[in-house]
């Protein structure tokens, strides 16, 4: 069984880092990444947090956010340092809506922003480490600047048409098994994110219809004892 641990609110981000060296069995972990003002790249958990929230962070400095639970990538990956499982980096969206008129500044702001985080994974070559994201405006940066790593997207209903990537992530709404088979057929990894208990509720609901690639498929969730134990009586 493939498990990915992901940030629960139940630990601070320091606490999460920890609890994954000493969780048996994870084959990986997910980290959920914001880029601030002043160009530092922080881990910071999208299930506890809102745009508006991520807004703020984006547009300050990192010596302004006193009140943020703040861990940077560089310390996270330090303390990752001997984790012999994959490690996925999600780069949460910048706030487009902010500058639809200007769509030369989204580009702009994507390419730094995945530079930025690549000049952090690049002082960590030995780690296993995947580079994703939602959007589509920063996954063409992705592809083009991470040409070391593997690559992927977090669908969602907003998804625009394919593109070929290393891994998808699927969100439960998107489970598809013939699509997601088709995949795993050619090559690529498959993954399903769980963020809360109907999440959870939702895939052992799928999986229990559509057992054949049980096996195959990665789950990234904030429960990983629970759920791992309940899809292994499937």
């Amino acid at each position: 069984m493939m498990i990915i641990a992901h940030k629960s609110n139940l630990y601070n981000n320091k606490t999460f880092i920890e609890s994954v060296n000493t969780l048996k069995g994870l084959t990986g972990v997910m980290l959920d990444i914001v880029m601030t003002k002043d160009k530092k790249v922080l881990v910071f958990s999208r299930v506890t947090t809102n745009k508006i929230t991520i807004n703020t962070i984006q547009n300050n400095d990192l010596s302004e956010l006193i009140y943020y639970d703040i861990l940077t990538l560089e310390d996270a990956l330090n303390m990752l340092k001997s984790f012999k499982g994959k490690i996925i980096i999600n780069l949460l969206p910048l706030n487009e809506a902010l500058l639809i008129e200007d769509y030369q500044k989204i580009v702009d702001n994507n390419l730094s922003y995945t530079e930025e985080v690549k000049k952090v994974t690049d002082k960590f070559p030995n780690l296993n480490i995947y580079v994703c994201s939602s959007s589509y405006n920063l996954l063409y940066q992705i592809i083009k600047i991470f040409t070391n790593r593997k690559k992927g997207v977090v669908l969602n209903e907003d998804s625009g048409s394919y593109i070929d990537v290393d891994f998808y992530i699927f969100i439960p709404s998107m489970l598809n098994e013939k699509i997601m088979a088709e995949q795993l057929d050619i090559g690529k990894e498959v993954m399903i994110i769980m963020e809360d208990a109907d999440d959870i509720s939702i895939v052992l609901s799928f999986l229990e219809n559509n057992r054949s690639n049980k096996e195959n498929y990665q789950y990234i969730t904030n429960h990983a004892k629970i759920f791992y134990y309940t899809v292994n009586n499937i």
